[in-house]
């Protein structure tokens, strides 16, 4: 960082030993526009209040209040000013209690000067960042402007390669363990993540292991900006690379699994991390053969789940953040057979501050537990809070549906005058089952559009670049009339009305007889449906609740939450 920019900032400084204070402001005061130091948190607090201050520095002993007291009452008062808390304190709670309560840096006594500039320096960068976009001189403002078109090309390319390395081997398919889909013995896993520069600091993996087990792993780097992005996808690299080894060792137990991936893959990580580095992040294991979630949290927002009787819990951080040097990694379960739901986060969602300038963390449990999809949750959240603070990502586990109210099977040939005849069908089930369908009139765009994606993509496997070009030449419905002639092949539609433990669901299926879904369907859609190559798809996931694809992309569900 070029130290320059700390001209324009302001510190308070909390030491109760004269002596201390005397070498930190021989060394750091000339550095900021003001540097001021108080001996106790008292006094301190009375002076933050009066003045305006980019940056906190603060022992942990003091007289009367201490100094994480002190850092609990100055972000009641701003949630984001940066606090460096100084301490010879190095117990592993004290530690993951500082971090999840909002302490930005850690500097060991007796202080080493190069480690507080770097602290300094890390603590300040999101703030002299704004200082930066704040200035009006129209020299600075062409210099940023150089430099956004001078790196659009590499920043491009990052983006391309961060979403190569991505996984997710869940994405828009449905685990279950029985024939029916729409059961609550299956799980399904919804992603949001949402980036706030062009490449990311969150970057995740989710895989699919041999035994039928999923692997969720994020990576939240501590900073912003290209840095913090070569460290989270180097990251998820390590986690794939390992898991892609990892067949050769059978017959292991979920817990002795997760315990060797978690702590090869964390070895590695401390190996590529740089001094004073700190990565965030967390393994969570589906362990279904055991029905239990094993998990490791490197100092990332509390797990949470619910439960059928509708109680939410947390799971809290039980690790320190990644760091260079070597420490013992803790890994614990919970029994997954009374639980509906669970969510992962990294802090951008939980720590953007809300409309009415709250942190979001005060309304999480509460949107969680009154949302049963993720878009019901990124709903609430983005109706306070009006700008995310960071990157922010969002796996979302639930079991769909408790009981089955009604079911019926449809089939229908392969013919094109039949698809009007099919949502027909579907409507009139809805008014047999006392829904009102003038409620619904965009989710039959989305039935029609599976239809038509199972009737020609399908069974007539037509396609996209056929499509295309056969519209082109004007002979397109031509073609369509020439192949369902000689088409055997029929379309499987079923109608199911069904609960989960708060809410009643429609849910309708189409399975066509073709070789399915293309995997380019899903190309760069990694998190952001918005992606989807192809027009259908867009609309089938933009008018519907839930959606998501039968293993073997034949079967495709949609589903809209009705009212009761």
């Amino acid at each position: 960082m070029d130290e320059s920019f700390l001209k324009n900032l302001n510190v308070l400084y909390v030491e109760d030993e004269e002596e201390i204070i005397e070498l930190v402001e021989k060394r750091f005061a000339s550095k900021f526009q003001q540097f001021v130091s108080v001996t106790s948190a008292e006094e301190a607090l009375k002076t933050y209040k009066e003045g305006s201050f980019d940056l906190i520095l603060t022992d942990y002993l003091l007289p009367g209040i201490n100094g994480m007291e002190f850092a609990k009452e100055v972000l009641k008062i701003k949630g984001k000013v940066p606090i460096i808390l100084i301490t010879g304190y190095v117990d592993m709670q004290f530690l993951v209690e500082a971090i999840n309560m909002g302490i930005t840096q850690f500097v060991a006594k007796p202080i080493q000067f190069k480690l507080l500039r770097n602290a300094i320096n890390n603590a300040v960068e999101s703030v002299v960042l704004e200082h930066l976009l704040n200035k009006s001189r129209e020299q600075e403002l062409e210099l940023l402007k150089y430099k956004d078109m001078y790196n659009t090309m590499q920043h491009d390319a990052t983006l391309k390669k961060e979403l190569h390395i991505m996984r997710n081997d869940m994405f828009k398919k449905y685990l279950c363990k029985e024939s029916n889909p729409v059961t609550q013995n299956g799980w399904q896993l919804e992603v949001f993540y949402k980036s706030l520069d062009i490449v990311s600091g969150d970057t995740y993996t989710c895989r699919t292991l041999n035994n039928g087990n999923i692997l969720i792993f994020i990576a939240d780097a501590m900073g912003k900006g290209i840095s913090a992005s070569i460290t989270s996808l180097v990251s998820v690299s390590i986690v794939n690379y390992v898991i892609k080894e990892h067949h050769k060792y059978k017959d292991l137990t979920g817990e002795e699994e997760i315990s060797r991936i978690v702590n090869n893959c964390v070895s590695f990580m401390r190996d590529n991390l740089v001094e004073d580095e700190v990565l965030c992040g967390i393994f969570a294991y589906f362990d279904f053969k055991e029905d239990k979630l094993r998990y490791a949290s490197f100092s990332m927002p509390r797990i949470l789940y619910q439960t059928f009787d509708g109680k939410v819990d947390k799971l809290p951080s039980n690790n320190l953040p990644i760091m260079p040097y070597s420490v013992d990694v803790k890994i614990d379960s919970i029994e997954l057979s009374d639980i509906v739901k669970v969510a992962l986060f990294t802090d951008g969602i939980v720590e953007s501050e809300t409309i009415d300038k709250n942190l979001y963390s005060s309304y999480l449990d509460d949107d969680f537990a009154s949302s049963p999809l993720l878009k019901n949750f990124i709903h609430k959240v983005n109706e306070r809070v009006e700008k995310y603070g960071d990157d922010s990502t969002v796996f979302f586990m639930r079991r769909p549906f408790v009981n089955i109210i009604h079911e019926k099977i449809f089939n229908i040939p392969t013919r094109y005058d039949k698809i009007d005849e099919a949502s027909e069908l579907i409507r009139d089930e809805m008014i047999s089952c006392n829904i009102n369908v003038d409620e619904y009139d965009s989710f039959f765009t989305a039935v029609s559009e599976c239809l038509m994606n199972a009737y020609e993509h399908g069974n007539l496997a037509i396609t996209f670049d056929i499509k295309h070009e056969l519209i082109k030449n004007g002979t397109y419905e031509e073609e369509l009339l020439k192949k369902e002639a000689v088409c055997d092949k029929s379309i499987s539609m079923k109608y199911v009305l069904c609960n989960d433990i708060n809410n009643r669901y429609l849910i309708v299926s189409v399975r066509d007889e073709g070789v399915g879904y293309p995997v380019s369907v899903f190309k760069n859609a990694i998190g952001d449906t918005t992606k989807f190559n192809g027009r259908g798809i867009k609309i089938i996931d933009y008018y519907t609740d839930i959606f998501f694809f039968s293993e073997d992309r034949r079967e495709i569900f949609i589903g809209i939450k009705v009212n009761q």
